[in-house]
């Protein structure tokens, strides 16, 4: 009798389980196809799509760079565009632009601004993604330096690059200053182009067929053997076997509010503000009414 109760569960639980199996089984023969008819696909970087724009990067008003740092800078600059797909633009100076703060950066969002829309610059279309650096060396190092950089964003890039991101920019260039005003211009610029790469997406995992296979059969297995030694038991309670008398009495309950107390405290908040001689000027309209977003740094 017990060998014919046994024999019966595990007929029980095999018929149960082979449906699961069978499931498994499709899966598996459709991944095997999937594997052996999936081609790799290249990523491919999208191609600019802008002509309105001039195809120089570099303009060293200030000549703080030699010719062949100009070409160097140009090359770094192209392949930093088809990585970030972003129009990248540096611009030197050297000219007053007033030594108070709100002058000084009143002037420098202009110039940085203007030169971006004139030119039409963008990547996918003009006025479109890019950033120009505008860095002003009038006077660096006296006592009435206007010297600093500003730091114009347009399309996807005026919203991957904020307060954060603009003093990451400004750490990169003043370290790069230490030896060369080349080298600051190359950390600068490779650090705005890292924030408008798109093909800095994690690698798919890529996850071997056996282990998609024997896994799973594994654990089947393994559930199945340990429910297969398991007799189903029967209920022999019911809700209302342990209550007296076969009846449940529900205990009124209720909450009283004895009292209240209420505490005032008064929150201070700051009213925004765009920050003087530097700091983030956040998302505005230019002169030629073009959406702008950027920051600057006073050194």
């Amino acid at each position: 009798m017990d060998y014919d109760f046994k024999k019966e569960e595990r007929k029980r639980y095999f018929k149960y389980f082979s449906v699961w199996m069978i499931i498994a089984a499709i899966a598996v023969l459709i991944f095997g196809v999937m594997k052996l008819t999936h081609k790799e696909e290249v990523v491919t970087a999208n191609e600019r799509n802008n002509s309105q724009a001039p195809s120089q990067r570099v303009y060293d008003f200030a000549e703080v760079l030699t010719s062949s740092e100009e070409q160097k800078l140009e090359e770094l600059i192209a392949k930093y565009e088809v990585q970030s797909e972003c129009d990248l633009v540096l611009v030197t100076i050297d000219q007053a632009v007033g030594v108070s703060d709100s002058e000084w950066t009143n002037t420098m969002v202009n110039l940085a601004d203007d030169f971006y829309d004139q030119n039409a610059f963008g990547y996918d279309q003009p006025h479109g993604d890019g950033a120009v650096l505008v860095d002003n060396w009038y006077h660096a190092g006296q006592s009435d330096s206007q010297a600093g950089a500003w730091l114009s964003t347009s399309g996807k890039l005026e919203y991957a690059i904020g307060p954060s991101e603009e003093n990451a920019v400004w750490d990169a260039l003043d370290a790069g200053l230490d030896i060369s005003a080349y080298e600051a211009y190359a950390r600068a610029i490779k650090k705005i182009a890292h924030y408008g790469k798109t093909d800095g997406a994690s690698e798919p995992i890529q996850i071997p067929w056996a282990v998609v296979l024997i896994v799973p059969t594994i654990i089947a297995a393994i559930y199945a053997g340990a429910n297969m030694k398991q007799a189903p038991g029967k209920d022999t309670t019911t809700p209302m076997t342990y209550v007296p008398g076969g009846k449940a009495n529900m205990n009124a309950q209720r909450d009283d509010f004895i009292r209240k107390s209420v505490s005032k405290v008064k929150i201070e908040t700051s009213s925004s503000s765009r920050s003087g001689g530097g700091g983030s000027y956040g998302h505005h309209t230019s002169s030629g009414g073009f959406s702008h977003g950027g920051g600057g740094h006073r050194r």
